[in-house]
């Protein structure tokens, strides 16, 4: 369906949860349960036409939607063009990182824990603690996020991936996600509590759930999404994730 991997992935971690309609121009991702997923409910171009046009297809798309969401399935496309057409939204670039050879190994750091997520309940108070910086509406982000992880208990009940947690004691000060099928393990919201960073507790927690994948699906390729530029970028790059491809997007936020 999609020439990206990473657009690719993107439909693997959302399956039995999205559904695609596909026109000879675009593609429409619909997530029914989770209207107010901005990246589960999106218009994917198949091409770049004309960026005032193509961004167009979202209202036609979802007219009751308070965000927008329109990506390119061109890898490589360059963002200038699209920023200097469209000074309503933001545009932002990608970085598409797959491991082709083992993953660097990271130690545990010390007093750190391990482990599959149970407490699902620590799990929001991590996420909404990292949410409130980046500058979301907590009153609404909450709700959103419920229901993104209810889908996601959903979605590992039925063996399709696991969410792990990097653990203080009790506190939960780290966490990820990697769902995969035979071909492809994508890794999934990376998170590391403000009082914990630097501490090489993310690398830890990519190694720890690579080998867990690639014990389930050896022939996986583990694949993870980034922020071109950024620091969780380098870091992935330092565990011997390669680029191989950007994506752009231009969105404007629901809340």
């Amino acid at each position: 369906m999609f020439r990206s991997i990473g657009l690719a992935s993107d439909a693997l971690i959302m399956r039995g949860l999205s559904v695609f309609e596909e026109h000879s121009n675009r593609i429409v991702m619909r997530t029914p349960d989770e209207p107010d997923y901005w990246h589960g409910n999106l218009v994917i171009m198949r091409e770049l036409g004309d960026p005032v046009d193509d961004v167009a297809y979202f209202a036609r798309d979802f007219p009751d939607a308070s965000h927008l969401t329109v990506v390119w399935d061109v890898p490589g496309l360059d963002p200038a063009p699209l920023s200097a057409a469209l000074p309503g939204l933001e545009v932002e670039t990608f970085d598409v990182l797959s491991l082709q050879d083992p993953i660097r190994h990271a130690a545990v750091p010390a007093g750190i824990g391990l482990r599959v997520v149970t407490d699902w309940d620590g799990l929001l108070a991590l996420q909404l603690e990292a949410a409130k910086d980046e500058g979301y509406d907590l009153a609404v982000h909450q709700g959103y996020l419920e229901r993104r992880n209810a889908a996601l208990r959903a979605q590992i009940a039925a063996d399709c991936g696991q969410w792990f947690g990097a653990f203080d004691g009790d506190l939960i000060v780290g966490t990820l996600g990697i769902f995969h099928d035979d071909s492809v393990a994508r890794y999934q919201s990376v998170i590391t509590r403000a009082s914990h960073r630097r501490r090489g507790i993310c690398a830890a927690l990519l190694t720890y759930a690579c080998h867990w994948a690639q014990h389930r699906a050896p022939d996986a390729i583990p694949v993870i999404v980034a922020e071109a530029e950024s620091n969780a970028g380098r870091l992935y790059r330092r565990m011997g994730f390669a680029l191989t491809e950007t994506l752009v997007e231009a969105t404007k936020r629901g809340y």
